[in-house]
């Protein structure tokens, strides 16, 4: 029996943009992952389509339909503008000198001037690019679909790579077992094969997120930046973002803050190209907030569980606000996270200071203590009052002295 998806009224419909059932959209997909049969058949019938429309064979509904799903296919509106132009050219040449002076090659270009022949030339021309470019496509997506299926348990990354689907952050996976090992090597080998024989944006994406999984985060942007050459897209920069964001975590303190700000700036420009995107919203908020800018960071996750609250990741969109939320400091206006770190220090509640202290530390504006004391110190200068002046000069030599006895950092020392 023949399955209803594979249908030839099916398959035009799917093409025409016209299949609204979701059940039957997901079948159709599915197939196209795993039946190279019918990705084949689909492949056909959309030269076929697109043959039609360039003959002006389709009727009015057809060719209405045909045109509304270009704007949203970057791939069939190339198809179209050379079928196009291949027409024009066969139609438009002059073959008047051929006519006139015989050749081996007369009978083959007056083969070609009939629009007939044309046409169909046109079309298997068209088929066999398109074919190379689909086959090299697919075979990206079934390496990333594959490398998808090992991480569904744990993911790889703190982060969200684009188009993974949520799984719970292990902080202790261990090394992928054999047969994991082997899938990775083939999936790897694979993606390297696909890169060298066609470099363009989605291989050089596809093994740069590879790279992304497995922690080598220096190839894994690499990949991206060479990406990024074939034209600017939000998924490969919230992908370079993740790379930078997950290599931070090993990288010495000043580093690691370079890389968070490079991070930062590639999930923005994500947002920027689309602010639907999951991931990157997603990401950013993960970036404010490991940057220590937690106003910022709790109206990005704010932002992001307005676009998405029902999902797993959801959850822990709402962990991570309940967790800045959790550290009122960062919600006072500066001076009163001053007020409360002097009413501490002069009641000599050393662990309640610290507190406030540690909540800020790393912060290059807003109520960072260090930049609080040094302005206060500067204006009770200003004003005669040594009492004032007096205090806050203390004040950031008890950060100093605590800095160095707890962590033998010497950066707040006076």
């Amino acid at each position: 029996m023949v399955n209803p998806l594979k249908t030839a009224e099916t398959v035009h419909e799917y093409l025409l943009g016209r299949v609204s059932d979701e059940t039957t959209l997901e079948g159709i997909e599915e197939l196209l992952f795993t039946d190279e049969e019918f990705c084949s058949q689909v492949a056909l019938a959309d030269d076929e389509i697109i043959n039609d429309y360039v003959r002006g064979r389709l009727n009015r509904v057809d060719a209405d339909s045909f045109r509304a799903t270009l704007p949203a296919d970057a791939e069939r509106r190339f198809k179209l503008e050379m079928a196009q132009a291949l027409k024009e050219r066969a139609l438009a040449r002059d073959l008047k000198t051929a006519e006139a002076k015989p050749s081996f090659f007369g009978p083959i270009i007056l083969f070609f001037r009939q629009p007939m022949y044309a046409g169909a030339f046109a079309v298997l021309l068209i088929a066999a690019v398109v074919l190379a470019v689909y086959l090299t496509r697919r075979g990206n997506g079934d390496q990333l679909a594959e490398l998808r299926s090992i991480y569904q348990q744990s993911r790889p990354t703190e982060t969200r790579i684009s188009e993974f689907g949520y799984a719970p952050l292990t902080q202790l996976r261990g090394a992928p077992e054999s047969a994991d090992k082997n899938r990775l090597r083939r999936i790897e080998n694979n993606l390297i094969e696909a890169t060298e024989k066609n470099p363009n944006a989605q291989t050089r994406h596809a093994l740069g997120v590879f790279y992304l999984t497995q922690h080598d985060h220096q190839k894994a942007i690499k990949e991206f930046e060479a990406a990024l050459k074939f034209g600017d897209a939000a998924k490969i920069r919230n992908d370079l973002g993740s790379a930078y964001f997950e290599r931070a975590k090993t990288e010495p303190e000043d580093k690691r803050l370079e890389d968070l700000a490079q991070s930062l700036e590639e999930f923005t420009k994500a947002t920027k190209l689309d602010g639907n995107l999951l991931e990157a919203l997603f990401n950013k908020s993960l970036a404010l907030q490991e940057l220590r800018m937690p106003r910022e960071a709790k109206e990005s996750w704010t932002l992001y569980l307005q676009k998405d609250s029902s999902s797993s990741w959801a959850v822990e969109a709402r962990k991570n606000l309940a967790r800045l939320e959790g550290q009122q400091t960062f919600l006072k206006k500066d001076e009163q996270v001053l007020s409360d770190f002097l009413t501490a220090y002069r009641n000599h509640d050393d662990a309640r200071a610290q507190t406030i202290h540690d909540e800020t530390k790393g912060l290059l504006r807003g109520p960072a203590l260090p930049l609080q004391l040094s302005r206060r110190y500067l204006i009770a200068r200003q004003r005669g009052d040594q009492a004032g002046a007096a205090e806050s000069l203390a004040a950031m030599t008890y950060i100093g002295s605590f800095e160095q006895a707890q962590h033998s950092e010497f950066f707040f020392l006076n």
